[in-house]
């Protein structure tokens, strides 16, 4: 792959002439194409500019590179030792993590060879959690290989738990990009995240990636945030929100002082066309079931007379159908309220 030197110098500028600007958040990405394509680290600037935040990135993304490479590398080292970034990004060569021999003698060796001259400027190290690739299959590297990965998942487990066990160790923080696209891809099993190679990504794979980064650096939910990064509306609207549900763990509320009888059932899911919500409250509760997404907006409501066993179908008050995604089915009635989430899928 071509080395991308015209970003390593945008990098270098950036650093020679923002350096003074205390309230803005300033990343360097460290890593190769997955990191440059479709000028990923813009489209972050971008979003968070949309949402009031200031953010100056630089990078080091020769294409092809390993970590082991970074550390050998002038300008890599120089970049780190300027000593003004909040956040230094690592993000490993695409199949080196799923490959135990180069995860053990070559990712995790350079990486903390890189955490340390990190930590030694006062910076905090991150980690780019790469995605696997679209159909899996057997990844080979200067005569070492990994399992033959039967599907996207199977190798997305390896790469999660590769780039979780270093962040671990090291007591970096961990940017799970990977895992937001396995959600994406079980919420929309067509969604278009890779290129024809199947392996580097699509805009909105960028723009997903991008929305991590927002997630994880401001620990806060980019939902809403009017940059698009050149996607429609619908398709950022859903980028936006696996990134967050991705990093919040937002999940099923806890459920308190329930007697083990109260249940509340939904069945499929995720669910692509109806889903069936079920509860045994009584009528006599005055139970109501209301729909909200994942920003806390409401979508539909059902009042209920008699014991809950409703059919959703996807749609809002309206009667209109709502983008695919997670959402947040919530059961009140004068003694209890209970509330579940659900996947809308392709």
């Amino acid at each position: 792959m071509k080395i991308k030197l015209a970003s390593i110098l945008a990098g270098i500028v950036l650093v020679l002439t923002l350096n003074g600007q205390a309230d803005t958040l300033k990343v360097l990405f460290i890593g190769n194409s997955y990191t440059y394509y479709n000028e990923m680290p813009l489209m972050l600037v971008n979003l968070a500019q949309s949402a009031g935040r200031p953010v100056i990135t630089g990078q080091s993304t020769p294409g092809g590179y390993t970590l082991e490479l970074h550390t050998q590398d002038p300008t890599t080292i120089s970049m780190i030792s300027e000593g003004i970034w909040h956040y230094v990004v690592l993000q490993e060569q695409s199949q080196i993590p799923t490959i135990e021999y180069w995860r053990y003698n070559s990712m995790y060796p350079a990486a903390r060879h890189l955490d340390s001259l990190i930590i030694s400027y006062s910076e905090s190290t991150a980690f780019f959690m790469t995605w696997g690739r679209k159909y899996g299959g057997m990844q080979t590297y200067n005569g070492y290989s990994s399992p033959d990965f039967r599907d996207f998942f199977h190798m997305q487990e390896t790469l999660s738990s590769a780039y979780t066990e270093i962040a671990n160790e090291l007591s970096a923080t961990l940017c799970p990009v990977g895992n937001a696209w396995s959600l994406a891809k079980q919420i929309d099993s067509l969604v278009d995240l890779w290129q024809s190679d199947y392996s580097h990504p699509t805009l909105k794979g960028s723009y997903l990636t991008a929305c991590v980064f927002y997630c994880v650096f401001f620990d806060s939910s980019p939902v809403g945030l009017p940059y698009t990064g050149g996607l429609s509306q619908e398709d950022a609207l859903f980028c936006q929100n696996v990134a967050w549900q991705t990093v919040s763990g937002i999940d099923d509320e806890p459920v308190h002082n329930l007697p083990s009888k109260v249940q509340l059932q939904i069945y499929p899911n995720p669910f692509s066309r109806t889903v069936f919500i079920k509860s045994n409250f009584s009528k006599s509760e005055n139970s109501k079931l209301k729909i909200y997404d994942i920003k806390g907006r409401l979508i539909k409501q059902f009042n209920l007379s008699d014991a809950v066993s409703v059919l959703w179908d996807g749609t809002n008050q309206q009667g209109k159908k709502v983008p695919y995604g997670i959402y947040f089915c919530r059961l009140s009635s004068t003694k209890y309220n209970i509330s579940r989430k659900v996947t809308f899928a392709r």
